[in-house]
C-alpha cells in the first residue's frame, strides 16, 4: 500500500497563495496612477480644472459642451485628455477588484474580513463602469458606477475591525480611512460640503480607499516577500 504524504501538497498550496497574495499587493500598489493621472488631465483645462469645484468625473467628460446638470446648468467643461483619465479609471477599478480577490489570504477567515474585501471588490467594479460610460455620454451608467464605490469606503473599516491586534498600525490606519470615507461620503451626498466644494466633498468620500489600497499593498508585498 502506497502512503501518501500531505506535507508537499500543503507547501504547494502555500506557496501558491503566498504568490496570490503578492500579486494582488502589486495590484493594489499600482492603484496610485489614479493620483498620478489626475493633475496631468487637469493641466490641459482651459478654463482651469478646480480640485475643489469639479468633480471628479469631469476629468472623464468626452465632449466639450456646457452641461445640463440641475446644480450647475450651463457650465462649460471641456477635458482634452479625457481619454487618458477614463483609462485610468477602468485600470484602478480592475487592480482594486484584483487586489481585493488575491490578498483573501493575508485577512483572518471572519466574515468582516469577507464582507470588507467584497465591498472594496464591488468598488472597483464601479470604478470601471464610470471610465467606460463618462457621465456626458451614459449619465444613468455612470451613475450607476458612482453608487457602487459608496461602498467601498466602508470596506477599510471592516478589514480593520477585522485585523488581528497584533498588526495594530494596519488596524488603526484601516479604520481611519474607513471613517474619514464614510463622513467623506455622507457630506458628498448631502450636499453639505463645509466649505471643502463639491469636488472636495467627494475626494474626502472616495479618496481614502485608493490610498488605503496604496498603502495596504505595500504593507502585504513587504510582508510576503520576506517569507521567501
Amino acid at each position: 500500500m502506497t502512503i501518501y504524504r500531505a506535507g508537499p501538497l500543503l507547501d504547494s498550496r502555500s506557496n501558491l497563495d503566498l504568490v496570490r497574495q503578492r500579486l494582488g499587493a502589486v495590484c493594489w500598489m499600482l492603484t496610485i496612477v489614479y493620483f498620478l493621472v489626475q493633475p496631468v488631465v487637469a493641466a490641459a483645462w482651459d478654463p482651469a480644472y478646480s480640485f475643489a469645484d469639479n468633480t471628479i468625473s469631469d476629468l472623464g467628460n468626452a465632449r466639450c459642451a456646457p452641461t445640463g446638470e440641475s446644480w450647475r446648468p450651463g457650465t462649460f467643461l471641456c477635458s482634452p485628455r479625457h481619454a487618458l483619465m477614463n483609462v485610468a479609471f477602468v485600470l484602478v477599478g480592475l487592480f482594486t477588484a484584483a487586489g481585493a480577490l488575491t490578498t483573501r489570504g493575508w485577512w483572518p477567515r471572519h466574515r468582516l474580513a469577507g464582507a470588507g474585501l467584497a465591498l472594496v471588490a464591488v468598488s472597483g467594479v464601479g470604478a470601471v463602469l464610470v471610465g467606460l460610460a463618462p457621465g456626458d455620454v451614459n449619465m444613468p451608467l455612470h451613475l450607476v458606477g458612482a453608487g457602487l464605490q459608496f461602498p467601498g469606503a466602508i470596506g477599510p473599516l471592516l478589514l480593520g475591525l477585522a485585523t488581528p491586534g497584533e498588526r495594530p498600525r494596519e488596524r488603526v490606519f484601516s479604520l481611519a480611512m474607513g471613517v474619514v470615507g464614510i463622513v467623506g461620503c455622507a457630506l458628498f451626498a448631502s450636499g453639505l460640503h463645509l466649505g471643502l466644494g463639491v469636488g472636495g466633498a467627494e475626494r474626502l468620500g472616495f479618496d481614502p480607499l485608493t490610498v488605503w489600497t496604496v498603502v495596504l499593498g505595500v504593507v502585504i508585498w513587504r510582508a510576503r516577500s520576506a517569507q521567501r
